[in-house]
């Protein structure tokens, strides 16, 4: 259905004050009761979400690895020779859909880099705070309730300095990324 972006914080971090971070870089943190995400995070991080709007459908973190992979040209030319296509109509077309790859992404990396940026300058904010020795971020697409149960797929713990746009933008969905300074 949709992709959310959720956060883990210390138990013992300022929510209040994270919060008011996270709005001043268009987000949110609103405490996200999922029992069973809780479970396998432990009583030392607490959850929220993230999403100031209805979703977070389109967004730059692990846009790179999420983003489909292109059809193999070897098999879509084989696709396309079983049509009857001549050799120099399926290499116009080929070259047609990679200058149109080329322009989507050249399209979507003003865009993404900016949306990238401000999750980098949040998670540096949020790791000034005191009490606030990680900062988590968890890319998931729901198929039902935001609240539901989904197995953590690992973690991955960078530092600061690793939040580069292009490492978000390879974020993998169901993996928890700790950001520590």
């Amino acid at each position: 259905m949709c992709h959310f972006i959720t956060a883990t914080l210390p138990a013992s971090a300022d929510a209040a004050a994270l919060d008011a971070i996270a709005r001043r870089h268009g987000r949110q943190l609103q405490p996200l009761h999922s029992p069973g995400v809780q479970a396998q995070l432990g009583a030392d991080l607490r959850y929220y979400l993230t999403t100031p709007g209805h979703c977070d459908c389109g967004t730059a973190l692990g846009a790179r690895v999420r983003r489909a992979a292109p059809r193999d040209e070897a098999e879509e030319a084989r696709r396309l020779r079983r049509k009857g296509w001549s050799e120099g109509k399926i290499e116009r077309a080929l070259a047609q859909r990679r200058q149109q790859r080329e322009n989507d992404d050249a399209a979507q990396g003003s865009v993404a880099g900016q949306e990238l940026e401000t999750w980098r300058a949040f998670i540096a904010e949020a790791l000034s705070m005191r009490n606030v020795s990680s900062f988590g971020l968890l890319v998931h697409h729901y198929h039902g309730a935001i609240d539901a149960e989904f197995a953590l797929q690992g973690r991955e713990t960078l530092t600061l300095d690793q939040a580069t746009p292009q490492r978000l933008g390879e974020l993998r969905e169901d993996v928890l990324y700790l950001f520590r300074r």
